[in-house]
């Protein structure tokens, strides 16, 4: 599935695209969130469509790479989860409220 994958590859630029080097970091953002073609970014970046994927497909494994070893992003989906469980549990005035700030907090 194409948006399934987009989706978790997003998740990974939001995490871990500060550890890529900046030229990956503008490209893989060019390519994931401003939805441009490979011909696209290479004219912006005076590359060629082959660098330009080659250089994606490098990024995405490094951001892989990063999540295999740290986990982050499993992490806060299981704090998540259980924060919606206990929003859910715990039905008290403002409770549910607070748990989904909590939420929205990690998510950015």
């Amino acid at each position: 599935m194409k948006i399934d994958e987009n989706l978790r590859i997003n998740r990974l630029i939001d995490v871990y695209g500060e550890l890529l080097t900046s030229k990956q970091l503008e490209i893989v953002t060019s390519y994931y969130y401003d939805n441009l073609t490979l011909t696209e970014i290479g004219a912006n970046f005076g590359i060629s469509r082959q660098a330009v994927n080659d250089c994606l497909n490098q990024s995405v494994k490094s951001l892989e790479t990063y999540e295999n070893k740290l986990h982050l992003i499993y992490k806060m989906d299981i704090v998540e989860s259980q924060l919606m469980e206990m929003a859910r549990q715990y039905n008290i005035d403002g409770f549910a409220q607070k748990i989904d700030n909590i939420i929205g907090d990690l998510r950015s």
